[in-house]
């Protein structure tokens, strides 16, 4: 353990192959707008004056230690089924990379910090209303008990952006975000699509130095790249399971927004559900519902398919499939623990959590059962159940099929702790609907008026706190 964090160049050191070096743009204002110092305490930034922060991380003056310039990352990816050779970082780069006290291996990314030899014709700008929509995600997915990216950093930067898909000219904004990796599903598709198999080898033996400290040294590379992709599998199928029972829809699940560490990220059109429904979509142009609320895991496994594909040099085919038929263990494994944490109750049966789930997606939209309502009513299990259903409030829940939830849940026990805390949560009672998420932005557009989305960010981490998602996530 080393006593406080400190630059390290880990990804620089991979060599050209996995990245080219980036000039960032020069804007012409700077407004610090959000600064994390949670998140900047893990890596010994929250010493930092404003001025300091805005030199770092808006005009992108290099960190002390670092070796080298901003890199755009390298990478491929399918993006809605179709295979897209024409990726890499358009808008972003590889900022610096930092080992934590713990030594726990970060990465600082830009989003909206100009453009690159990966543009596409694009501005290699971020929307201010885009930045502030991610902050609130991932703000809110963390306190859920999700890991996730963190929004470091938010810095308007005074342009004026043409976009189709919100009101222009809007404002501009280069967003930092703390990531664990950027090391992407897509990494390995590329390197395989030229067929860089010595590169893959190299990459495998970064991840298990840097990432994967769990699996041990072998020197058989056929072992690492098996060893890896069990591992992926398991830490995505853990991080959907979590996000599903947070009532997150991320929108847009190309293979190049999963990092094999098993973080999504990189957050556009996404929503949190009202009610529980197969079939919701966050994004507009999603018309055939391919990364709907409901089929998410279906994405996970599909994008961890073309990972083991990526490595079917060094895996034989019979490993890869039985290594992917892991993923509904894990993801229904991962189901019922964090639907537990978050109702705060011991463990359920998982068929008795099928069934629950089941009635949810089929019946909660058509009986006005919120789904994050229901979490905060029945916190604490036996209960909290009990006193909800006696009031007129509750009578919804005995309601046709919803009565077979109670029956089920009726007799689970508390963990502990949570009924002392149950007070508290029904008086902090968070949910991140559109119709909240625009009115935030609303009063910043036309007011400049950035109260509302300081308290729900002050609030969201309140919540947080009361559910202990420290002990689930790093912060």
């Amino acid at each position: 353990m080393i006593n406080k964090a400190k630059v390290v160049n880990s990804h620089f050191n991979l060599g050209e192959s996995f990245y080219q070096i980036a000039t960032p743009a020069k804007f012409p204002n700077h407004i610090l707008r959000f600064r994390n110092n949670r998140a900047a305490k893990l890596l010994d930034l929250d010493h930092l004056s404003d001025n300091q922060w805005v030199k770092f991380f808006g005009k992108f003056a290099k960190l002390p230690e670092i070796s080298h310039e901003p890199l755009a990352l390298k990478y491929h990816g399918h993006q809605f089924g179709y295979y897209n050779p024409d990726l890499g970082d358009g808008r972003g780069f590889l900022l610096a990379q930092f080992l934590d006290k713990n030594n726990i291996l970060w990465d600082l990314g830009t989003k909206g910090s100009g453009q690159t030899k990966y543009s596409r014709g694009g501005d290699g700008r971020l929307t201010l209303k885009g930045a502030v929509r991610e902050l609130l995600a991932t703000e809110f997915l963390t306190a859920l008990g999700v890991s996730t990216s963190q929004t470091f950093s938010i810095i308007e930067t005074g342009e004026e952006l043409q976009r189709n898909d919100e009101p222009s000219p809007t404002r501009s904004a280069v967003l930092v975000r703390r990531n664990n990796s950027h090391i992407r599903i897509g990494t390995f598709q590329r390197l395989k699509y030229f067929n860089e198999y010595d590169n893959i080898a190299l990459l495998l033996n970064h991840l298990r130095e840097n990432y994967f400290t769990n699996i041990k040294p072998n020197k058989s590379i056929k072992t690492l790249a098996e060893n890896i992709l069990l591992e992926s599998v398991k830490r995505i199928a853990e991080s959907i399971g979590r996000i599903i029972v947070s009532g997150f829809v991320h929108g847009v699940l190309n293979t190049d927004n999963f990092n094999v560490t098993g973080e999504v990220f990189d957050y556009g059109p996404w929503r949190f559900i009202e009610f529980a429904n197969t079939h919701f979509t966050a994004a507009y142009f999603d018309s055939n519902g391919r990364y709907s609320f409901g089929r998410q895991p279906e994405a996970a496994l599909w994008a961890l398919t073309q990972l083991g594909k990526s490595l079917d040099e060094f895996i034989d085919e019979k490993i890869i499939i039985e290594t992917l038929k892991q993923f509904s263990n894990n993801f229904h494994k991962s189901l019922r623990k964090h639907f537990c944490w978050r109702m705060g109750i011991k463990d359920i049966d998982s068929k008795n959590l099928i069934e629950i789930m089941t009635i949810l997606l089929n019946e909660s939209e058509k009986n006005k059962i919120n789904y994050a309502n229901m979490f905060y009513d029945f916190y604490g299990g036996r209960d909290s159940i009990t006193d909800c259903i006696k009031t007129n409030y509750g009578e919804k829940y005995k309601i046709n099929e919803f009565s077979k939830v109670v029956a089920i849940l009726k007799d689970s026990l508390p963990v502990k702790g949570a009924l002392e805390k149950k007070h508290e949560l029904n008086n902090n009672r968070q949910n991140m609907l559109l119709n909240e998420v625009e009115q935030i932005w609303s009063e910043i557009d036309k007011n400049d008026n950035w109260k509302l989305l300081n308290d729900k960010v002050n609030k969201i981490r309140k919540l947080g706190n009361l559910m202990e998602s420290e002990k689930l996530v790093n912060l």
